[in-house]
């Protein structure tokens, strides 16, 4: 099997992240977006990461487990390990398709408590009116396109999915968003005290894209490790083979 020489994010990929970012930022700079909106927004966006995860765990071609981490549908324990025998190339595993399940009942889970919060505390109504869904509208499409744009050039152009295991990016979206709205919530709490002014709401938008850039780096930097770890467990077993050989 061969593989790519390992690499980090593309530089694409950031390049999209900051311009879907920066759609809210001229909003609400240029076009009176309001605190609602943008809270809608970033958490639509959390549900188009947990979209696009799932056929991340199904494309998942590596085997570790992880660590301290264990997973149970109806008290039945569910195999994190991935494929037994990946094959070369991008294919769909249905051993995988048992993680993807304990995933998408999780994650929904988790996504719609976040967004009870976030329509109750700060977006109560903010499709009032044909403007306010327009704005959302335009601001999740941003957002659809950096996210997959960044699964066909970072997980699938780079072969990532070669390298991580169904169990092992089950738990991804959790690292990014987990943080990532933490931090959105907070600022939101802090622009609701001081009356949503622009300038607050800027700061907002300019922290919670800085965290973003941030977490995306870290994942794909922990794919690029992975790949690495894969490249050199692939040369050692060349050797030795080669040396049984002769």
């Amino acid at each position: 099997m061969r593989l790519l020489p390992p690499r980090e994010s593309s530089r694409l990929a950031v390049v999209g992240l900051v311009a879907a970012n920066a759609v809210p930022l001229v909003g609400v700079a240029l076009l009176g977006w309001q605190l609602s909106v943008v809270m809608v927004i970033y958490w639509l966006e959390s549900g188009v990461i947990g979209a696009l995860n799932v056929p991340k765990v199904l494309l998942a071609a590596g085997s570790e487990v992880p660590e301290n981490f264990n997973a149970t549908i109806n008290g039945r324990q569910v195999d994190l390990s991935g494929p037994t025998e990946p094959r070369d190339g991008l294919h769909l595993y249905p051993e995988n398709t048992p993680i993807a399940g304990f995933f998408v009942m999780h994650y929904g889970i988790f996504w719609v408590v976040h967004g009870v919060f976030v329509f109750t505390l700060f977006a109560p109504s903010p499709f009032s009116n044909a403007f306010g869904l327009s704005t959302v509208l335009l601001g999740l499409g941003g957002m659809v396109v950096s996210h997959a744009g960044s699964f066909l050039v970072n997980f699938v152009g780079n072969e990532e999915y070669r390298a991580t295991s169904p169990g092992l990016q089950m738990k991804e979206p959790y690292r990014r968003v987990i943080v990532l709205h933490v931090t959105i919530v907070l600022g939101a709490f802090v622009v609701t005290a001081v009356g949503a002014p622009v300038a607050a709401l800027l700061l907002l938008v300019g922290l919670k894209t800085a965290t973003d850039l941030h977490a995306h780096l870290k994942e794909h930097r922990r794919a690029a490790e992975r790949r690495r770890e894969r490249v050199k467990t692939g040369e050692r077993d060349r050797r030795a083979e080669s040396i049984e050989v002769g």
